[in-house]
């Protein structure tokens, strides 16, 4: 998490400075024989207990200090690929053959709050794992954090599997997802308006696409599915179409638009995970070393975003106390630099924060 991207020895040496009990010395390699004793969901634990202490995460209340989209928070779903190091260990632990001769990548899915831009839940898979089983399992992992009813889950055309819709509906839940272009044709053919319910067939062949039993056991005395179909056209002419659960007394077709464009959010946090965390900078070359890096990176960037919505709301509490009324932003780029170099030493002793650098 305190990893500032230099060397395993520089980052020792830089955070022992803070040991107060007589520690002076302590080698790469006994890092790396430790750590492997940390498990590296700790930190995706810490993380979410992070977004509990701070009030994201409680179900007595509505805490109006965070956005919501006419009372529901969206929450977008989306994979990257990520690089690992081409090491003999690594190529191995992430299922990689020996002699592989190219840069290996796997997909890492994740579900982001795209108004907050809390990362909610995030999974790094092996070779062959693909976005399809990953985001199943981010969303099992997001049902205990969330306020099904009040949550809507965005994805983009390579996530309209029945299986997926069927799975949030059980959840009492709602998803708007971009459907393909030759993704229920015939059911879509049959529309007269550009905003209807629909009846997508649940046959054998599309029972037999499900990867889980349960959710397959379950729709075999299913028939169809009620789902809405929205036609939107784009600026440039193109017609984009929608497929949803919300009732459309609960959104509109305008409204739809808007939730399913806030999903560009989950792609602007992969390039601030990659580009100004640094986090495919690992200091492991094993799965577990690897997978702590990735994880206590989601808390630091977790942070971060807290740090940056409180900054904000000060930055312009203070401009409007001075007559300007346009809307201002921390320095970002500013924000993670002191994050990095001064969160070490805040937790340590709180009465250390500092807030008027970042501005």
């Amino acid at each position: 998490m305190f990893n500032q991207r230099k060397t395993i020895q520089n980052n020792i040496d830089t955070h022992l400075n803070y040991v107060k009990n007589g520690v002076d010395s302590y080698r790469k390699q006994s890092f790396s024989e430790q750590r492997i004793n940390i498990n590296h969901n700790v930190f995706k634990r810490i993380s979410i207990n992070y977004l509990r202490n701070i009030g994201y995460i409680n179900f007595q209340k509505n805490n109006e200090f965070f956005r919501t989209f006419y009372g529901f928070r969206l929450f977008a779903g989306d994979g990257s690929r990520f690089e690992l190091p081409n090491k003999k260990l690594t190529l191995k632990e992430f299922g990689f053959p020996e002699n592989y001769n190219r840069v290996p990548q796997v997909i890492f899915s994740g579900v982001v709050d795209v108004l907050n831009d809390f990362i909610i839940d995030g999974l790094i898979g092996r070779r062959g794992v693909g976005e399809h089983t990953l985001i199943h399992k981010n969303i099992e992992n997001c049902r205990r954090l969330i306020i099904p009813e009040e949550s809507i889950f965005i994805f983009d055309r390579g996530h309209n599997s029945i299986e997926l819709m069927v799975r949030i509906i059980e959840m009492h839940s709602f998803f708007v997802i971009r459907l393909k272009k030759d993704t229920y044709t015939c059911e879509r053919e049959g529309m007269t308006f550009d905003d209807e319910i629909v009846q997508i067939g649940l046959d054998k062949i599309r029972r037999k696409k499900f990867k889980s039993n349960h959710f397959k056991n379950k729709m075999r005395v299913v028939n169809a599915l009620n789902l809405r179909i929205v036609n939107i056209e784009l600026e440039t002419g193109e017609i984009e179409s929608l497929i949803t659960n919300l009732p459309q007394e609960t959104m509109s077709k305008e409204q739809l638009k808007e939730i399913y464009n806030a999903r560009g959010g989950i792609e602007c946090t992969y390039k601030t995970l990659k580009q100004r965390l640094q986090i495919q900078n690992y200091t492991a070359q094993t799965e577990i070393g690897i997978q702590q890096d990735i994880y206590a990176t989601f808390l630091l960037y977790n942070i971060y975003c807290y740090s940056k919505i409180y900054l904000n709301l000060i930055i312009n509490k203070n401009m409007r106390k001075k007559g300007k009324n346009d809307h201002y932003e921390v320095n970002q780029s500013n924000l993670i630099s002191r994050l990095k170099i001064d969160l070490f030493e805040t937790i340590l002793d709180p009465s250390k924060v500092k807030t008027s650098s970042t501005t």
